[in-house]
């Protein structure tokens, strides 16, 4: 059994995000079992990671049998259709130096709240930037209205969204103090490390590349949005990594849709 690359939990969301939930509301637990143990995970740990998702409130799952349909509620599963492709659009998309950024200035009306979002708010805010004192930014972003409505929906909370242009050189402050730049370079760095020079031959093969790739691509998209170029240190690793990410998308991705097919269709009807 291979190594996996990541958590169980951060593979199951890719694996519903990319193959799953743009063509169907569900699949057969024993697929999301034989796909994951295809990135290395053990069945176990599998059912495990489904069952925290289930207790987050974005899968259910029914008994027919001795089996277990597993399907994504709806919140969540448009949640991870937008993501998928916000995933593939991030490839090249990039925000302008001149634009207005998106500000979000969170409050719980209970002060004994406890600050531990639901799974589909966990994945909107992944990506924003932190200022504190419970704001925060983002460049413009397509899930803007999605991270009102999410956190508006969060038990004892407001949320006031707001646009604003933030002038250079303050700009620069602004965004070191919402993104740590360093941490977010060094995963570019790691994913160019892990896939510049990996080879994939068969279906099995190029199915745990891929996927592997869109969690590595997506721990960089969510440290670096698309931050303007003009705020970042020069040589940044995006670009480099873009063009690994694109090359790998064209030679690994129609033979891992392939497989995780094969597995559905080898699932009871």
């Amino acid at each position: 059994m291979r190594e996996p690359g990541g958590s169980a939990g951060s593979a199951l969301l890719s694996i519903l995000g990319e193959y799953v939930a743009p063509q169907s509301p569900g699949v057969w637990q024993e697929t999301l079992v034989r796909a994951m143990s295809a990135l290395g995970f053990p069945a176990a740990t599998v059912r495990q990671a489904i069952s925290r998702a289930v207790r987050d409130g974005a899968l259910t799952t029914t008994r027919h049998g001795n089996r277990a349909y597993v399907e994504v509620r709806d919140e969540a599963r448009e949640t991870l259709v937008r993501g998928a492709e916000h995933l593939r659009s991030s490839i090249t998309a990039v925000a302008p130096a001149d634009t207005e950024w998106n500000v979000f200035i969170v409050r719980f009306r209970d002060k004994g709240t406890n600050e531990r979002y639901h799974l589909r708010t966990s994945l909107l805010l992944k990506g924003l930037g932190y200022l504190g004192n419970g704001v925060w930014i983002s460049p413009p972003s397509p899930f803007r209205d999605d991270v009102v409505q999410a956190l508006t929906a969060e038990p004892d909370t407001s949320v006031v969204a707001l646009r604003s242009r933030i002038e250079h050189p303050e700009v620069i402050e602004v965004v070191r103090r919402a993104w740590d730049i360093d941490a977010a370079a060094a995963r570019y760095e790691e994913l160019l490390d892990r896939f510049s020079d990996r080879t994939a031959d068969g279906p099995e093969e190029r199915f745990a590349a891929w996927t592997q790739l869109l969690q590595a691509w997506r721990h960089c998209t969510q440290a670096d949005p698309g931050l303007p170029s003009g705020v970042l240190p020069p040589d940044w690793p995006r670009h480099r990594t873009v063009d690994v990410v694109a090359a790998r998308r064209d030679e690994w991705r129609p033979d891992a849709h392939a497989y995780f097919a094969a597995l559905t269709a080898k699932a009871p009807g």
